[in-house]
């Protein structure tokens, strides 16, 4: 048995500078983050999960919504996302940090788990399903080895690299081990957006909801791609909005 520890780990914050308050914003009677940790607890196999939100004031109604929820909550830094994320893991001693954006309620639990197995065979710094062959954007996770987000911290200054986590993997790729992971071929749709960035986002969440009340948080990621394949007007909602991946 692995002696490595995963834990899942949101990022949120009420300061959103394109939509602010979008991740306690209500989807069809639940609020969004609510739905998103609802959906990946229940599909994560008892991998535990973190709420990571910072220290500043505008946060204290994510602590209190987690607090009432019985959801995990960490608190750090509100600019250096890097940091919350390290010091997120000593606090729950996580080895290895699932990613996952607060503005990501479609997210696959899947899709986690799927980076803990492929890691378990073979150790990477970073695995990302985030990628035109792998995941929709917004349903992908990325897997970060702590001790090499330890190691870029102690590397760098730059403010980019400290709140958006990820690029200086991207950017150094040479001193990393790097896995870009592809999905299955059924749940492929790299011209699909799902995070919530914008109003329009969130209505075609809430759309999404709608119809598939009746799985209320639990439906797979097959479920939602028939959905949307069968309702293109959803799809239409904010495709001019997003180009989507780079790669």
């Amino acid at each position: 048995m692995s002696k490595e520890k995963y834990g899942v780990i949101i990022q949120a914050r009420m300061s959103s500078t394109r939509l602010p308050g979008k991740v306690l914003m209500d989807v069809e009677g639940q609020e969004m983050l609510f739905r998103q940790v609802d959906r990946l607890q229940h599909g994560l196999g008892g991998i535990p999960l973190v709420v990571a939100t910072s220290n500043d004031k505008t946060d204290d109604c994510i602590e209190s919504f987690c607090t009432e929820k019985g959801f995990s909550c960490f608190r750090g830094p509100l600019d250096d996302v890097m940091l919350r994320f390290i010091l997120c893991a000593e606090e729950f001693d996580f080895d290895y940090i699932i990613r996952v954006g607060g503005d990501d309620p479609l997210i696959d639990p899947i899709c986690c788990t799927t980076l803990v197995e492929m890691n378990e065979c073979e150790r990477h710094d970073l695995m990302y399903a985030s990628n035109r062959k792998g995941w929709p954007y917004g349903c992908a996770a990325e897997l970060i080895s702590k001790e090499a987000l330890k190691s870029i911290h102690n590397s760098t200054n730059d403010g980019y690299y400290r709140e958006h986590t990820t690029p200086y993997f991207y950017d150094n790729p040479d001193r990393f081990k790097i896995m870009k992971v592809s999905s299955p071929l059924e749940i492929n749709r790299p011209d699909y957006y799902f995070t919530v960035d914008f109003l329009n986002d969130i209505e075609l969440v809430r759309e999404v909801f709608k119809l598939l009340k009746s799985e209320g948080n639990y439906f797979s990621m097959k479920q939602l791609i028939d959905v949307i394949d069968e309702n293109p007007y959803i799809r239409d909602i904010n495709a001019h909005l997003h180009k989507g991946f780079d790669d």
